[in-house]
């Protein structure tokens, strides 16, 4: 006589109830298994998506933030994807970057009532010209995860979530550019708007009188580089030595929020004497927004010291 395997129709019996619940997500109509949502459902009105700026009144060519903030009732948050992107009513950005490591959740009160606010884009813009301006949008699918009970003829009731979806557009939001200040004379304004250093180095080993060497002049801070814009160096080249050529190397990149900019030349130079050999000051100016005015910074001088050539000659065994 056939005697079934107990352990087996149990084994079975657990993939079929799991089969029923990954079904009553699919087709949630399925007649063996009743939702109910045991938490306060809401509507989208509910929620807030809002443009905000670390600054509303702004310089041409400043960099700021720009952040698209969710403000939500529940912290149940299951994804946002964009339907349409962030743009400016008239006019456009100088400077457009999206800033890879968005994101942060806090909580806030707005009017009496609990939020829990989610930063879901941020990027990093500039204006190239004064006047008013509104950002506009996005719109973005916002998704929220609803835990409910199922009941399962096998398992009884188990929890599990739905995921509702629905659209949602930012508030515009409106900031103003203003004119730079009139540049004062005797100032080489290099276009530049930040808060910048600027600094001069000759890497380790043996310089050689009449051979070729190398320094670096580098300019770096938070703020905005014009990509043709050079720092004066020919005259710091010219104590004891004559310049050959430079090579530069710009680089961008976000931190903390920030648009950190760096400038790098490499910088070939032939000193012409062994004693004397100097590399001057190298002054660079841009316009400081913190403090509404133009700044001039300089490297320091760097003294070269320089050997003969007989440094070079092999040591012979007697």
């Amino acid at each position: 006589m056939y005697k079934p395997d107990i352990n087996r129709l149990r084994s079975l019996d657990c993939r079929l109830g799991w089969l029923l619940i990954a079904l009553s997500v699919v087709i949630p109509g399925l007649s063996s298994i009743a939702a109910k949502p045991n938490q306060e459902r809401y509507r989208p009105s509910d929620f807030m998506l809002k443009c905000e700026m670390q600054k509303s009144t702004l310089y041409e060519s400043e960099p700021v933030e720009l952040d698209i903030v969710l403000y939500s009732p529940t912290p149940d948050i299951a994804g946002v994807s964009e339907i349409s992107p962030v743009s400016l009513k008239s006019g456009e950005f100088s400077f457009f970057s999206k800033v890879r490591n968005a994101g942060g959740q806090s909580v806030v009160d707005i009017k009496g009532e609990r939020y829990y606010r989610f930063v879901v884009e941020s990027y990093i813009v500039s204006m190239a010209r004064s006047g008013k301006f509104s950002v506009v949008g996005p719109e973005l699918e916002v998704t929220v995860s609803y835990p409910v009970v199922v009941r399962d003829p096998f398992w009884g009731r188990v929890q599990t979530v739905e995921n509702v979806s629905f659209p949602l557009e930012a508030d515009k939001c409106d900031f103003k550019v203003k004119d730079l200040p009139r540049v004062p004379k005797n100032t080489v304004y290099s276009g530049a708007v930040g808060d910048f250093t600027i600094t001069t180095d000759v890497p380790p080993g043996n310089i050689i009188v009449n051979e070729e060497a190398t320094a670096y002049v580098t300019i770096s801070g938070e703020g905005w580089l014009p990509d043709s814009m050079l720092p004066e160096y020919r005259d710091a080249f010219k104590t004891g030595m004559k310049l050959k050529s430079i090579s530069e190397e710009r680089n961008r990149y976000v931190k903390d929020g920030k648009l950190v900019s760096e400038l790098r030349l490499e910088c070939t130079f032939i000193p012409l004497q062994r004693e004397g050999v100097e590399i001057g000051e190298v002054s660079f100016e841009f316009f400081n927004p913190n403090t509404g005015k133009y700044q001039t910074v300089s490297s320091a001088p760097v003294g070269v010291t320089v050997k003969s050539s007989t440094v070079k000659r092999e040591m012979h065994p007697v």
